[in-house]
């Protein structure tokens, strides 16, 4: 009898208008949100590409003309690029990664005003703005599950037909669980129809991401296939049994995120950027009216196996120039260790609060298992500042030696390679 039932369930959902439009809107976006991500990572991918080779031309374009020059003094012109490689999950979940850096360009003077020389925000409710597979699985798909299932049990008792149903169904239960299956069924096939596009499309992996992607997407449509069900057995009118779930979508959506994002600013006020450059240029300038003495021996402290090198006493250098460097970043790493604390503070408070509303913490997910989160950008910057100190490390020789261009092997210079 359940077979029968099922088989004519699906007969007659078949029919209903909402289906054969629904779908293919669902469809139709979310083929549109896998190009569009495409095209942004795309695009990024070609950036970097051209990276190595846009610096090249540039080094060559400064160093060229000065080969008799003081390496030292074209250091300070010297721009080295960074990469943060993209995963090949990134066009379903963009997440950040169109808002935030993923080629910064570094040079090797004071590095936290090169790091944060943007404020970094808890984008709650900004990450919904990109137009991507994660957001048609988030805002879009649950609206067509609210299509089908709004009035699931409401229906039949505003067109009396309740009565014949229980006529010929042995458990009404039994059977508006059959419709609400089918219902979800047809909703997750159509998510599941978007991955399996995605995955030649974009030359995925199928690998424990996918699951994972599948897995979280199959979990969070079951919420709201949960959600329905509990409106029906509430035995409200069909527009009462609307507003009800569209109220729960738009607090989950856009409300509540809102409302996270609010929160966890007034809780961990995040410093401007502009405070940690001023700190860093307050360390470096006052390093001017220093005596040369005392700027060399802060930097000694950091680098004990320079102590020996000559730094002249009676003229400009290169050595004494990055030494003031050095004291800037020294001078702002008390600004930039609590920046970076409350930054880390506000994402766990969010993240755990998310949970209170699920679409924010399902695309929250999502970003996080594409590695294009707040906490993959923190990496990379940890992974700048890597090689920034590596660039340091290797042309301090080169400019305490004063060297001239000519004598330095440009191209052994530490290349950048980073990976979400």
């Amino acid at each position: 009898m359940t077979w029968h039932q099922l088989t004519r369930e699906w007969l007659l959902l078949r029919r209903q208008r909402v289906v054969w439009l629904g779908a293919p809107l669902v469809l139709l976006a979310g083929l549109l949100a896998i190009g569009n991500g495409h095209r942004v990572i795309e695009r990024q991918r070609e950036v970097l590409a051209e990276a190595e080779a846009r610096q090249a031309a540039e080094h060559q374009a400064i160093l060229r003309p000065q080969a008799s020059a003081v390496a030292g003094d074209q250091l300070y012109y010297l721009a080295f690029h960074t990469v943060r490689t993209p995963s090949p999950w990134a066009p379903l979940a963009l997440g950040q990664r169109d808002v935030h850096a993923f080629n910064l360009k570094v040079r090797i003077h004071a590095l936290q005003g090169q790091l944060y020389d943007a404020d970094l925000d808890n984008p709650l409710l900004t990450s919904f703005g990109t137009f991507d597979l994660a957001f048609v699985l988030v805002v879009i798909a649950p609206l067509f599950l609210i299509a089908l299932a709004w009035n699931l049990r409401s229906g039949d008792e505003e067109q009396g037909t309740l009565p014949l149903l229980r006529l010929q169904a042995p458990s009404v239960v039994r059977l508006y669980a059959i419709r609400l299956v089918l219902r979800t069924g047809v909703v997750w096939a159509t998510v599941l129809l978007l991955f399996g596009v995605s995955l030649p499309w974009l030359g995925l992996p199928v690998d424990q991401t996918l699951g994972r992607m599948v897995g979280v997407a199959t979990l969070y449509l079951l919420g709201w296939s949960a959600l329905a069900g509990l409106v029906a057995t509430l035995r409200r009118p069909s527009e009462v049994n609307l507003l009800l779930l569209l109220g729960a979508w738009i607090v989950g959506t856009a409300l509540g995120p809102a409302f996270v994002n609010v929160a966890a600013g007034r809780r961990y006020p995040l410093p401007e950027a502009l405070e940690l450059t001023v700190a860093q240029r307050q360390g470096y300038h006052g390093a001017w009216d220093e005596p040369l003495a005392d700027v060399m021996e802060a930097f000694y402290r950091r680098y004990p196996e320079w102590r020996t090198a000559v730094v002249p006493t009676d003229r400009y250098s290169n050595g004494w120039y990055y030494a003031m460097q050095q004291r800037g970043d020294d001078q702002a790493r008390a600004v930039a260790q609590r920046y970076r604390e409350v930054m880390e503070a506000r994402e766990v408070w969010s993240q755990s609060r998310l949970w209170w509303f699920p679409p924010a913490a399902v695309h929250a997910r999502l970003n996080a298992l594409a590695r294009t989160d707040q906490a993959a950008y923190l990496r990379y910057l940890d992974s700048v500042a890597a090689y920034h100190e590596a660039l340091k490390r290797h042309f301090f020789p080169v400019i305490f030696s004063e060297q001239r261009v000519s004598d330095v092997d440009w191209a052994l210079a530490p290349r950048h390679a980073h990976r979400d």
